[in-house]
């Protein structure tokens, strides 16, 4: 496992986690198609933004600025 990427401990951070993948596989996979990864995380980015503020999307946040990490590793 990356050291980059990293899970919580306790039941309800790890389900959070777990939807916050399951949303962010299903913007790459609708952007795979027409853009490159680039365009892609871009379009992540965007929906982050969409978000209001709150555990949710500090928790999205983090997600995407793992992905991006190990994107750029």
């Amino acid at each position: 496992m990356s050291p980059v990427i990293t899970s919580a401990h306790d039941v309800e951070s790890l389900t959070k986690e777990v939807t916050c993948m399951k949303m962010l596989l299903a913007c790459m996979l609708k952007s795979m198609g027409q853009v490159d990864a680039g365009k892609a995380i871009l379009r992540m980015e965007r929906q982050l933004s969409a978000l209001e503020e709150g555990d949710d999307k500090a928790l999205f946040s983090a997600t995407l600025q793992q992905i991006k990490t190990a994107y750029l590793a």
